[in-house]
């Protein structure tokens, strides 16, 4: 993966430009994949899955395992963590902490600036769009119960987070059909183990064969290696779900400003394989 520099002294244009432009490049020559390739590491993962079925007995209710549990916390929030990502309901919920809700206001943000290409007052907007979720009710009610410094520097850093999304995020035109918060859920063993994950960012339409979508995941914080992982791991479910890989990937740092952009190739998918097979193996993680 590419890693640019901040971009505090470019142009604002400059940065989403060149995002948009290392995402277009190359299109006319996607790569084919093996239409055999999603088979094969589906095979692999629901050979893992029976034997996870088998040791939980039969009557276990399902188990629905994420970016969480399947890569462990290495620290660093990512959307696909959450909820379906940062705190939310399938992987057990967390302690509200203030770089909890920061991310889940800066990923609300991203979407609107995703949506509308603008956003005015960072703090305002992101607790308006987190009110009318009411699985967010607890992350409002920490805002609100912040003493008048903490929230005016909760302010200051989400006005900082959103300077470096500004500066990142490409303004897509209708036909990249972006869409946000895309969820994938991915169920092995006659539906007894489910993965599953949300990418922050698809665009493009699945081709047969073709690797056509282009995936962006945002960091608000945390090692930048977990992320990309967390970004394979997605790309992953991609190609189980429609059959073919993304074209390509990128990720955007909000806190630090810097991106990186890469295409997605046969050995990350089966390097992604191997580590959930073994964490499939893992009592710990499957509850055993």
């Amino acid at each position: 993966m590419v890693l640019v520099a901040p971009l505090s002294d470019r142009h604002p244009a400059h940065g989403r430009d060149e995002v948009l432009a290392l995402l277009r490049d190359g299109a006319g020559q996607r790569p084919r994949f093996d239409p055999g390739l999603a088979g094969g590491l589906r095979a692999w993962l629901e050979d893992a899955a029976c034997l996870v079925v088998q040791a939980r007995g039969e009557d276990a209710p399902p188990l629905f395992l994420g970016p969480r549990q399947l890569l462990g916390q290495a620290g660093g929030w990512f959307r696909s963590e959450e909820g379906d990502g940062e705190g939310g309901a399938e992987d057990g919920g967390a302690t509200m902490s203030t770089p909890l809700v920061t991310a889940c206001l800066v990923h609300v943000l991203f979407r609107q600036l995703v949506t509308t290409g603008a956003v005015g007052d960072p703090l305002v907007d992101g607790l308006a769009a987190l009110r009318v979720d009411p699985g967010r009710a607890d992350a409002v009610r920490h805002v609100e119960a912040l003493p008048v410094g903490a929230r005016a520097a909760l302010a200051a850093t989400l006005a900082n987070h959103v300077g470096h999304l500004i500066d990142l995020t490409p303004r897509f035109a209708p036909g990249w059909l972006p869409r946000t918060d895309d969820r994938v859920a991915i169920p092995l063993a006659g539906g007894r183990v489910v993965l599953h994950g949300v990418f922050d960012l698809l665009v493009g339409a699945p081709v047969a064969g073709t690797a056509s979508l282009c995936a962006v995941g945002l960091t608000s914080g945390g090692p930048w290696a977990r992320a990309r992982r967390v970004l394979h791991y997605l790309a992953l479910l991609e190609t189980l779900r429609s059959g073919t890989p993304p074209f390509r990937l990128a990720l955007l740092h909000s806190a630090a400003g810097h991106y990186g952009v890469e295409d997605i190739r046969e050995e990350h998918l089966r390097a992604m394989v191997s580590h959930l097979v073994r964490r499939l193996a893992d009592p710990a993680v499957t509850g055993d």
